[in-house]
């Protein structure tokens, strides 16, 4: 990562980090087995990551890897099992408190995380240990063989209290995790949904969007969820796996269409068509994360061993194609980039939040890096 990015990949000057983040450079955890998920918590005062393992037919494990302060190396703090692979881990947004009811046994503050596989289950962190905190709700299922699996979650940035989980049933449910209920379910698509994201800003809470297997992106208002609006499809139809929603500007989605080697950037002001689409080359983006202090700036993890963050304004909207652009974006993705960094291997996540903006975290599966902008 060349010195001074961050200075290009931020609209206004960063909060103040330790000196633990602003002395770093690149540290490196290596997993003892094939690891998947990966969440960074958005924590001012210390790198505190949790990674999901993905084995088959074997027991999974989660992990608590922290960084080490005189050492300077992130290390297994502590470790449980989880019943299936997670499909994600998130950290709670913030370090608030929320009401748990006077259970001391389930505090709901900075050191809660969630994860996703058959179910969503919530787990602290606390003095060395990874605690249950209890497996939310499920709707009743029809099916013989209990719940479908949910393929991932977002957490609510602004009302903290709220989890939104995507299932391959077809929908979208809501979780009030201090009440422990579902709030919500509703079908939301046609095919299996993807991934769920809600809306980033004070102005927007009340909305989340979708994407699933029909190759819609569809926006949903919870104080009216008998009515969505199809923002985009794909044509011809294509699975959509992952979404962003752009924390800086409510305007801009970003999303991943599968097997395919771009960037979908929707604004939704102007529905129906991609406003941009940024070019990954040879290789298909596995993850995404927009800048949390720039409203230009997109992180992504690819296939091809490259992570690579945008400035979006760069390069024509799609309406005004260019064969030429188009061709020499393909062949170089990484020219077109503001950086590009080469992992050595597959980056399956990738992390970028407002508490330390200055740092990055990415995802294989072998190795977690957090990177220093």
């Amino acid at each position: 990562i060349r010195p001074g990015l961050l200075g290009v990949v931020c609209d206004a000057s960063p909060p103040q980090t330790s000196d633990m983040a602003s002395s770093g450079g690149r540290y490196v955890y290596e997993t003892p087995w094939t690891a998947y998920a990966m969440a960074l918590a958005n924590r001012q005062d210390r790198f505190r990551l949790a990674i999901g393992s993905f084995r088959e037919g074997e027991p999974n494990h989660i992990q608590v890897v922290e960084l080490n302060q005189e050492t300077k190396k992130l290390r297994v703090e502590a470790e449980t099992e989880h019943p299936f692979q997670a499909t994600k881990l998130m950290w709670k947004p913030s370090a608030s408190t929320l009401n748990s009811g006077g259970n001391s046994d389930k505090v709901l503050d900075g050191h809660l995380f969630a994860s996703s596989s058959t179910h969503l289950d919530l787990w602290r962190y606390s003095e060395g240990q990874i605690k249950s905190v209890g497996r939310l709700p499920t709707a009743r299922s029809t099916k013989s063989d209990g719940s479908p699996p949910l393929t991932s979650f977002d957490w609510s940035p602004i009302n903290e209290n709220k989890i939104a989980g995507s299932s391959l049933d077809t929908t979208c449910s809501i979780w009030d995790i201090e009440k422990h209920k579902i709030e919500s379910q509703l079908i939301a698509h046609d095919k299996a949904v993807y991934d769920v994201c809600f809306g980033q800003r004070d102005s927007i809470a009340h909305l989340f969007s979708s994407v699933g297997a029909d190759g819609s992106v569809r926006v949903f208002d919870q104080r009216n969820l008998e009515h969505s609006t199809i923002i985009y499809e794909t044509n011809p139809p294509r699975p959509l796996l992952r979404l962003s929603w752009n924390p800086n500007d409510k305007n801009l989605i970003a999303c991943i269409a599968m097997d395919q080697p771009v960037v979908l950037i929707i604004d939704i002001r102007r529905p129906s068509v991609s406003w941009k689409e940024l070019n990954t080359g040879n290789s298909c983006p596995n993850s995404i994360m927009w800048s949390p202090c720039s409203k230009n700036h997109l992180l992504c993890g690819t296939q091809g061993n490259s992570a690579l963050i945008w400035d979006v304004r760069d390069g024509p909207p799609s309406a005004q194609f260019n064969p030429k652009a188009a061709a020499e974006a393909a062949a170089d993705p990484k020219a077109m980039c503001v950086h590009a960094y080469d992992t050595g291997s597959e980056v399956l996540q990738v992390q970028w939040f407002s508490s330390q903006p200055d740092h990055v975290a990415l995802g294989t599966a072998r190795q977690a890096e957090i990177l220093k902008l």
